[in-house]
């Protein structure tokens, strides 16, 4: 049998596509090291050739251990959690739907199951073709924030998009586009493009993609102000910088020094801006110690925490709380979603909460894990942006939730009840899915890539 005879019958038991062409290219230059070495022993080319091949073994054989090894892998244990995950914003759309009479449970299943269909397609999708199209996801993640400020349709005073009746906050979408589009500026970044710029006779030379990541994260900060959106402004910027630390730790040339500018510069933007808004507006010192103490502004600021301390100093282990503001129509907790943490809580007791914070914990960590898992660098960050996104947004949510946190507009992830916020968690998580899927994929394409070019 050749050589080539012998290679395709063992890409025939190869299901996946892409690792063929690597896997046939290993095998044949393992095959040509062997078929020299017969040659040198004095044997023929063709019969050095047969002898080489047939020293590989079966090639059916061959192939299905292969396979085995280089198939996309589905990450059935974070799997596990989001459906968990799911099962609880079911629970909550049962609730709901039993106090107020309203279609939560089927507009649930509804849009849970669009979600899915849509993350089923993104999954199978490869991730890494998203990194061509960062400009363009970019502008449509800018467009997404501009749109609301044409129309000027608001509700009350922060900018929705309207689309068929439905009102759509513009950061829940935009957030992570500007993630995904950041990752492939960050990852494309080439630090030969220059500018060159002569003043006074002195040359300086300006790095066109570094300005250009600078510039795009400020445009997209500043739109999500306009909203207003400070708390998202506060999660995109952290997770700008924890992608830029990941790049800048990565490369150890002068990392210390740009670590310092990296962090130094925000530090000092925040501290001005706080700086003006507090003395612009008193009112906002209020505003944020009632956040962690209700009791400082009780009938103003505070007044949402101190329903929230009643709600807590009445909840049981097993059951709702002992208060009439759980079972109230007009209750607040039961008609914002981004009060699903205590409304949860409040209705079933701190057992069911508690199980929820040890999965949303548990979903964290099993991120992370698949973070440092992923050699890929595209893929890697990614994870950890999307990553990030979830987490953040998870404890911010629940924090806010026990009076331990500021309160903002922030959602549960796969928990709060909301159409187009549902569907958008499942497609960022289907991402993350994808990433899991081809990790050993590409780490294999990647060590490949770097066994030919030693042998070239």
């Amino acid at each position: 049998m050749d050589i080539k005879h012998f290679l395709d019958r063992v890409c025939d038991e190869i299901k996946y596509e892409p690792v063929k062409p690597g896997i046939s290219e290993e095998l044949k230059l393992h095959i040509q090291e062997i078929k020299e070495d017969y040659q040198n022993q004095g044997m023929e080319e063709k019969e050095a050739e047969e002898k080489a091949v047939a020293q590989m073994g079966i090639a059916e054989e061959i192939g299905k251990k292969l396979n085995k090894i280089h198939k996309p892998k589905l990450d059935w244990k974070l799997l596990l959690l989001i459906v968990i995950l799911m099962i609880f914003g079911i629970v909550v759309s049962i609730l709901k739907q039993s106090t107020i009479n309203d279609s939560y449970i089927e507009s649930t299943i509804i849009y849970m199951i669009v979600g899915i269909l849509l993350g089923i397609g993104i999954y199978f999708f490869d991730y890494k073709k998203l990194n061509k199209y960062s400009n363009i996801i970019y502008l449509i993640a800018s467009t997404i924030m501009i749109l609301p400020i044409i129309t000027g349709y608001t509700v009350y005073g922060v900018l929705y998009i309207r689309f068929f009746n439905i009102n759509i906050y513009p950061p829940m979408l935009s957030v992570p586009l500007y993630l995904i589009s950041f990752i492939g500026f960050i990852v494309n970044y080439d630090k030969e493009k220059v500018i060159n710029i002569k003043i006074i006779n002195k040359k300086i030379l300006i790095k066109k993609d570094l300005i250009k990541i600078i510039i795009c994260s400020v445009i997209s900060l500043l739109l999500m102000i306009n909203i207003p959106s400070f708390a998202n402004v506060v999660i995109l910027g952290i997770i700008y910088l924890i992608i830029s630390t990941v790049k800048i730790v990565q490369n150890k040339e002068k990392r210390i020094k740009r670590l310092v500018i990296l962090y130094g510069i925000p530090l000092i933007l925040m501290c001005i801006v706080m700086g003006i808004l507090i003395v612009e507006s008193p009112y906002r010192i209020v505003r944020l110690i009632s956040n962690f103490n209700p009791e400082y502004d009780p009938n103003g600021s505070g007044w949402v925490g101190m329903v929230q301390k009643d709600v807590l100093e009445n909840s049981k282990l097993i059951g709702e709380a002992e208060t009439k503001l759980i079972s109230s129509d007009d209750y607040m907790i039961l008609n914002e979603s981004n009060y699903t943490f205590i409304y949860l809580l409040g209705k079933t007791g701190t057992l069911v909460a508690g199980l929820l914070v040890c999965t949303i914990i548990l979903t964290s960590i099993k991120l992370i894990i698949n973070a440092k898992s992923v050699k890929e660098q595209y893929g890697k960050y990614l994870i950890i942006g999307l990553s990030t996104l979830y987490i953040l947004q998870s404890f911010a949510t629940i924090l806010m939730n026990v009076n331990m946190g500021i309160q903002t507009n922030f959602n549960l992830p796969f928990v709060t009840y909301g159409g187009v916020y549902f569907i958008v968690n499942i497609l960022t998580i289907a991402i993350i899915f994808s990433v899991y899927r081809r990790k050993d994929i590409n780490q294999y394409e990647i060590e490949n890539k770097i066994k030919i070019s030693e042998n070239i």
